[in-house]
């Protein structure tokens, strides 16, 4: 083995992540909102980057509104801006309470999580405020009595239960169903409590039904975080069997140098501000070529996507056949990764609704006839099996599996099944069981 020490020269390739690759791949995974956002914070931070909002964009948002066009009656939904902390405050004003009383619950209700539950110790916020326990206690019990009725709830099961026992119309069945056996319930081990309780099971169906119309959140309604709205940035048009891609970019402001700004400093011969100058006119035209790259990019992809899925835009989505990144990216001559950047975040206008560009890509379900199917069909498929079943015999998933292969000629196991239960938030036979007569 030749262990000399020494001085060499030898030649390597490798890929080096300078700052405007990084950027150009940042770039190309940001979604609509986050790519405005960031071009904001850049010209915030480079006086060369010049914004333009585009008027078309204003024009057309303003049309939606006062137009004869169809508004979506959701955009007229009041926002509530009251936390669930205001709302509770506002009610004492309305009671009587001595001044440390109000103090204590005023910080109690401070102490509530979102959803609008009590998960301290009465014992440690008593020891906190060098109170007694009983102190602590009442004011919970004060808190609980406020609204909404089940805030103050130190677990879901008495949030529940008190709800229930506000009821017009109290159901004793359901308070001690829930009060004395609420894992058995919760667990569908209904049969166990129908002989402990010695009622029928169409009886605790009912008491399940009742529970389904309770608020198991009670804060929710409070949380007054803002909505995130979805931009589709491709829109894809069909006109006599043929499809047209087009980009939508008008909401994004139209990025260019500020040449007044440049102009200016220009001719300066201070080092300094001309290094500066520099720096900056070089991120700007950097910024722009980014932008260009994602737009050629996206297109690209969703050009290869169309071909690829050509019956879904022409007939609709059962006919989304199977697809990975891989493919695409072997035919554009790219990586993966940079179909998964491009299609990260990113909303498709199609003739059949919105879709996520993600959702093009499913991966192949084996049949018995000639063709494969995708891994969305056969949970589209599913559903609708589960959604039309008998549920006083719902179908277990061995014989969604034998319906599967004898109906629509689909191969499939019984873990797969259970896996795209799963994905749906459908739960198992047993729990979707019906015990109506």
């Amino acid at each position: 083995m030749n262990l000399n020490t020494g001085l060499f020269q030898q030649q390597t390739l490798k890929l080096v992540m300078t700052k405007e690759l990084t950027q150009a791949i940042t770039l190309l995974q940001y979604s609509s909102l986050d790519l405005t956002k960031f071009l904001e914070e850049q010209s915030v931070e480079n006086p060369l980057i010049e914004l333009k909002q585009n008027e078309f964009s204003r024009t057309r948002k303003i049309s939606k509104v006062t137009g004869e066009s169809y508004t979506n009656p959701i955009d007229y939904i009041e926002k509530n801006d009251i936390s669930l902390y205001q709302h509770l405050l506002a009610q004492l004003t309305y009671v009587q309470l001595s001044s440390k009383d109000k103090a204590i619950i005023e910080y109690m209700i401070q102490l509530l999580d979102e959803n609008g539950y009590f998960y301290f110790a009465e014992e440690e916020i008593a020891e906190e405020l060098n109170v007694d326990v009983s102190i602590i206690e009442k004011s919970l019990s004060f808190i609980q009595k406020l609204d909404p009725i089940g805030v103050g709830a130190r677990s879901l099961q008495e949030c529940l239960l008190l709800q229930l026992k506000n009821l017009s119309e109290r159901n004793v069945l359901a308070e001690e169903i829930i009060g004395q056996h609420f894992l058995l319930f919760a667990d569908k081990s209904w049969k166990e409590i129908s002989r402990i309780v010695d009622v029928k099971l169409s009886d605790i169906q009912h008491v399940y039904d009742l529970i389904q119309t309770l608020q198991p959140r009670p804060g929710a309604l409070f949380q007054g975080n803002e909505p995130s709205y979805i931009i589709p940035e491709i829109e894809i048009q069909v006109e006599n069997g043929t499809v047209q891609i087009l980009l939508q970019d008008d909401y994004l402001p139209k990025v260019s140098l500020n040449l007044q700004y440049y102009n200016h400093f220009i001719n300066e011969q201070d080092p300094g501000i001309k290094s500066y100058l520099q720096e900056k006119v070089e991120q700007c035209q950097w910024i722009m070529k980014s932008i260009d790259q994602r737009k050629q990019t996206l297109k690209n992809v969703m050009n290869e996507i169309v071909l690829k899925q050509l019956d879904f835009f022409l007939k609709g989505p059962n006919f989304l056949k199977p697809l990975t990144m891989s493919e695409v990216a072997d035919t554009l001559g790219i990586h993966e990764s940079t179909v998964s950047r491009a299609t990260k975040d990113k909303f498709v206008q199609t003739p059949f609704g919105i879709f996520e560009m993600k959702h093009f890509f499913s991966r192949n379900i084996q049949t018995t006839g000639d063709s494969d199917m995708s891994s969305l069909q056969v949970r589209t498929i599913l559903k609708q099996l589960i959604d039309e079943e008998n549920k006083h015999k719902p179908l277990s998933d061995q014989e969604i599996v034998g319906i599967m292969q004898l109906n629509h000629g689909i191969l499939v196991s019984r873990r797969t099944i259970a896996k795209y239960r799963d994905q749906l938030k459908i739960p198992s036979s047993s729990k979707r069981k019906r015990y109506e007569k």
